[in-house]
C-alpha cells in the first residue's frame, strides 16, 4: 500500500475518514494480519469509487462491519484496506403493514431490531447485539431459531452490493413477492464478502411474540434424551439446541415463541413428552415480553448453561462446525472427546441445532504446551467428520486448509469469483478454495 494510495483515498473520503497509523490498527488485526489501512465510506458510491481505487492499485480490501466474525474462514491477507460501512447505518424504508424494511449494511442488529420491537415485529435471528445487518448477510448468520424461521435466506429479499469491479448492481427487490429474473441475492448471502461488499439489504419481518421463554431439559442419559429431542423437533415448531457434555448427563435447551394461548399448549406437549421418556423440563422464564425484554429473553438460546452451574474458566481457542445427521452426534462426540484430549485441548463442549448442525467448542487446558489445532483438523477429517474450522482464536496456527480438502464444484466458484471480481481484490484467501 503506497502513500500515493493512501493520499488519493484521503482526497475521495477526506481525511478524517481514513485511518493509517501502525499503532490505531493494530486493534483491527485479525489472526496474524493486520491491516495497512482503515477507511470508512459514507455511500454505496463512495465503497464502489474505493473499490475502483483499490483495484487499480492491486489492494486488496477487508470489508468489515461490527467485527464479530472477522475470524470467520481463511486468513485476512496482510496489508489489506479494512473497509468500514459504520457510517452506512440507516433505514432506508420500512412499511409495517408489509413486514418488509429496508436498511444499509452498516446499521447494527440491536438498532434495527428495537425500530421493529415498536412496530410489533422482528427479524428472527441469533445474533449478537452490535453485528452489523451486512456482516449478517456476509456470513449468513443463523442459530437454534431457525429450525423455527428459516435461515437468512429465507429472509433476505433483495440487496444492493459492489462487486470486485466497482460497479453497483442490485438484486431482489423490496416486495415479498418478487419473482422477476434470478435469485442473485442468494449468491452473496454467506459468501464472506469475496463477490461484493453488500451496502443495503432488505428484509422479509415476522410479527414479534408476544411470549417468549427457554425451557430446559435434562436427561439421565444421553439415549433417552436425544430420542425426545428427535421426537420434538419432528413435531413442535421449537427452537432447538443440545449441548452435550463427555462423561456428563444429556441437557438440551428449547426456545418457544409464541402468542400465550399456542404457549401453553406447546408447552404442555412439551411436559407431556419428557414424562414419557423420563426426561425433566425447567422453565429457565416464560413471561409476556414488550419491545423492551424480548432480546433478553430471546438470547438465552446463544449461551446454554454448563450443567450444575460449572464456568469455563479457559479461553476458546477454537470451534470447529459441520453437518451430521442426530443420530450419529453421540458417536461422534465419544471419538471427538478422545481426539481433542490427544490434541492438547483440556474441554470440550459439543452444541447440535437440530436438525443436525454440530459446532464443537474446544478450550486450551491452561497447561506449558499450545494444544495442536492442525493435528485435531486432520485427525476428524481423515475419521470421516467433514469439519469447518469456523472460528479460532490468534494464538491457533492452522495449516490444515479451513473448509477442507478441495470438491469438484470449487472450480464453478472460481469462475464465479472471478466474474464478479476479477482482479480478486474482495477479502482474498478468506472464503472455499483460498478465494
Amino acid at each position: 500500500m503506497t502513500e500515493a494510495f493512501l493520499n488519493q483515498l484521503a482526497k475521495l473520503l477526506g481525511a478524517e475518514h481514513v485511518v493509517s497509523n501502525a499503532r490505531m490498527l493494530e486493534a483491527l488485526a485479525t489472526g496474524h494480519a493486520q491491516p495497512g489501512a482503515l477507511c470508512k465510506p459514507g455511500s454505496t458510491e463512495e465503497v464502489a469509487a474505493v473499490v475502483r481505487l483499490a483495484g487499480e492499485h492491486g489492494v486488496p480490501v477487508l470489508p468489515c462491519g461490527g467485527w464479530t466474525a472477522m475470524a470467520l474462514g481463511g486468513e485476512a491477507p496482510e496489508g489489506a484496506l479494512a473497509l468500514s460501512l459504520q457510517r452506512l447505518d440507516k433505514m432506508i424504508a420500512y412499511e409495517p403493514a408489509d413486514l418488509v424494511a429496508t436498511a444499509q449494511a452498516g446499521m447494527s442488529f440491536d438498532v434495527f431490531q428495537e425500530a421493529l420491537f415498536e412496530h410489533g415485529q422482528t427479524l428472527p435471528l441469533d445474533a449478537p447485539a452490535h453485528a452489523t445487518l451486512g456482516g449478517l448477510v456476509a456470513t449468513d448468520r443463523s442459530g437454534p431459531r431457525r429450525l423455527m424461521h428459516g435461515t437468512l435466506r429465507d429472509m433476505v429479499l433483495g440487496l444492493t452490493v459492489v462487486n470486485g469491479d466497482g460497479v453497483v448492481r442490485k438484486c431482489g427487490g423490496r416486495v415479498v413477492k418478487n419473482v422477476t429474473g434470478y435469485a442473485l441475492e442468494k449468491l452473496y448471502i454467506g459468501s464472506l464478502g469475496t463477490l461484493g461488499i453488500v451496502t443495503e439489504a432488505t428484509f422479509k419481518l415476522r410479527p414479534r411474540p408476544e411470549t417468549a421463554s427457554v425451557q430446559e431439559i435434562s436427561a439421565p442419559d444421553f439415549g433417552h434424551g436425544f430420542e425426545l429431542m428427535r421426537d420434538l423437533a419432528g413435531r413442535l415448531p421449537l427452537a432447538a439446541a443440545v449441548a452435550c457434555f463427555p462423561a456428563k448427563p444429556f441437557s438440551a435447551q428449547l426456545g418457544i415463541e409464541a402468542s400465550p394461548p399456542d404457549h401453553a399448549r406447546l408447552l404442555k406437549e412439551l411436559e407431556e413428552a419428557a414424562a414419557k421418556a423420563g426426561a425433566e423440563v425447567r422453565e429457565t422464564g416464560a413471561e409476556r415480553v414488550d419491545a423492551d425484554e424480548y432480546p433478553a429473553v430471546s438470547r438465552r438460546l446463544e449461551s446454554i448453561a454448563l450443567p450444575g452451574g460449572e464456568t469455563v474458566a479457559p479461553a476458546l481457542a477454537a470451534r470447529l462446525s459441520w453437518p451430521a445427521k442426530p443420530a450419529d452426534f453421540k458417536t461422534q462426540m465419544d471419538r471427538l472427546d478422545r481426539l481433542a484430549a490427544e490434541a492438547g485441548f483440556g474441554y470440550l463442549m459439543g452444541y447440535l441445532d437440530f436438525p443436525g448442525f454440530v459446532s464443537l467448542e474446544l478450550f486450551a487446558n491452561g497447561g506449558t504446551e499450545a494444544p495442536n489445532l492442525d493435528a485435531l483438523v486432520r485427525a476428524l477429517r481423515t475419521d470421516g467428520v467433514p469439519a469447518t474450522v469456523s472460528w479460532k482464536s490468534g494464538a491457533q496456527p492452522l495449516s490444515e486448509p479451513v473448509f477442507g480438502p478441495p470438491r469438484a464444484e470449487w472450480a464453478l466458484m472460481r469462475e464465479i469469483k472471478k466474474a464478479l471480481d476479477p482482479r480478486g481484490i474482495l477479502n482474498p484467501g478468506r472464503f472455499i478454495a483460498g478465494l
